[in-house]
């Protein structure tokens, strides 16, 4: 800056004209940095407006297939929907089947003290048969151990016949050589 006189009123003429060249530089240069950055918002605005398009159009794509896959199917879930109807049908008429067997076995049921009771009198009649069951079957060993020894006997005595038939076919061979002799006499001399 050149020292040059300045009026009481304010600067001279070339420093004014410095002045206002400078700041027209400086509005130029702040006009340019402005303009940029609003070519850097426009720019993000654009592409983010482009992303959310894109995303918008890939949603819209996707519920498109979505509803023509629930549209393709809806057939077959109105079928499934009438086969769970009918089921759930006979499943309530099975619920009240239930419930009308449930009321017969409550009545059937009421009755079980009687049958408490007479199960109860049967123990103590089965108890008495046990102990007469024990006699019994004490008893009954006597009874085998005195067929145990009548087996014997039998055996002994079927020994024994064997034996006798021994002897008995010994005597009848012994009868039959002691009767050749007659018997060759009555065929000389018959008796008549």
């Amino acid at each position: 800056m050149s020292m040059e006189a300045s009026s009481p009123d304010g600067p001279t003429v070339p420093q004014s004209h410095e002045l206002v060249a400078k700041a027209m530089g400086d509005f130029q240069e702040a006009m340019k940095i402005r303009s940029s950055l609003n070519l850097r918002v426009a720019m993000r605005v654009t592409a983010i407006l482009r992303t959310g398009m894109i995303s918008l159009a890939v949603v819209a794509i996707v519920f498109l297939l979505l509803l023509a896959l629930v549209s393709s199917k809806l057939e077959f879930m109105i079928g499934v929907m009438n086969t769970m109807n009918v089921q759930f049908s006979s499943m309530a008429k099975d619920m009240s089947v239930m419930r009308q067997v449930l009321e017969q076995m409550d009545r059937h049921v009421a009755s079980m003290p009687v049958i408490v009771g007479e199960v109860e009198r049967m123990n103590g009649s089965v108890a008495a048969l046990h102990t007469d069951i024990q006699a019994i079957a004490k008893r009954m060993h006597q009874v085998e151990a005195n067929l145990g020894g009548i087996t014997a006997s039998v055996e002994s005595m079927t020994h024994t016949f064997q034996g006798m038939e021994w002897t008995v076919r010994g005597i009848d061979g012994n009868v039959q050589r002691m009767s050749r002799p007659m018997k060759l006499f009555n065929s000389f001399v018959p008796f008549q």
